[in-house]
């Protein structure tokens, strides 16, 4: 039996209520499936009671990314509303891996912002901004431009763009991929805070301007992974296409 992965999903259109609707980008459903595991899209309900049945009978979780968290959730400053995502997908992912976290048989992944619902859950904190508020330790680094839209116009834009990231040996995530560098992918403006990481996790990525890439937990019986860029873009590359591939073999998968 293939073990059944569920996935979050992002909201579009809400302020036009006919044509609302709760999405989960092909490339993660795709990821899932080609790691031999079965995809399994769960909306945000707004009745949290039905959560926990629907999450029953799952072997695995992939928490998506996304528009920013409510900074609300986790002490931080106001931000531009059009940074943030739908109040109604906030409440459900918060109560999501609340309810995940606490499952500590269940392997769960997140994906760049579902790697810092991860953080923000166990109460950690996010740098909002990284242009404009992260301080590399290198005083002779500059900031990478982390974010797509920083990008933009110039030839990094969109998929083209890459740059090294550095794994702690012996981590989960280095074991993962085989190495302690690897090349990824960079659509986020926000990071883990290096002061406020969550409770019961450790770091193990950080990008070469001293960004963190990875978080996982420090108990190496569970498996819960943090990954700030995105996988499931280049599952062409096999040290990606390996991260989903270690969640469904966590599930109970081959």
């Amino acid at each position: 039996m293939r073990p059944l992965i569920g996935l979050n999903t992002t909201l579009m259109d809400m302020d036009a209520p006919l044509r609302s609707k709760a999405l989960c980008h092909l490339a993660y459903i795709d990821a899932v499936a080609g790691a031999g595991g079965i995809p399994i899209v769960i909306p945000p309900y707004t009745d949290m009671t039905m959560l926990e049945q629907a999450l029953e009978p799952l072997d695995g979780f992939c928490l998506i990314g996304g528009p920013d968290y409510l900074p609300s959730h986790y002490g931080g400053h106001a931000q531009p509303a059009s940074d943030l995502m739908h109040e109604r997908r906030h409440n459900f992912d918060i109560a999501l891996a609340d309810i995940l976290l606490r499952r500590k048989q269940t392997p769960v992944l997140g994906v760049c912002g579902g790697h810092q619902l991860i953080n923000i859950v166990l109460g950690g904190g996010l740098v909002q901004d990284l242009r404009t508020e992260w301080k590399p330790r290198d005083q002779d680094a500059s900031t990478l431009l982390h974010a797509d839209g920083e990008r933009k116009g110039t030839p990094q834009e969109g998929e083209v763009y890459r740059h090294e990231v550095r794994l702690q040996a012996g981590s989960r995530i280095a074991k993962i991929v085989g190495a302690t560098k690897v090349l990824t992918n960079s659509y986020h403006h926000q990071a883990v805070q290096p002061e406020r990481v969550g409770e019961g996790l450790a770091v193990t990525a950080w990008a070469p301007d001293g960004v963190i890439e990875a978080i996982e937990s420090k108990n190496p019986e569970r498996f819960l992974l943090g990954i700030q860029w995105h996988p499931e873009r280049q599952q062409n590359d096999s040290p990606h296409k390996a991260i989903f591939q270690a969640l469904v073999a966590a599930a109970g998968g081959v």
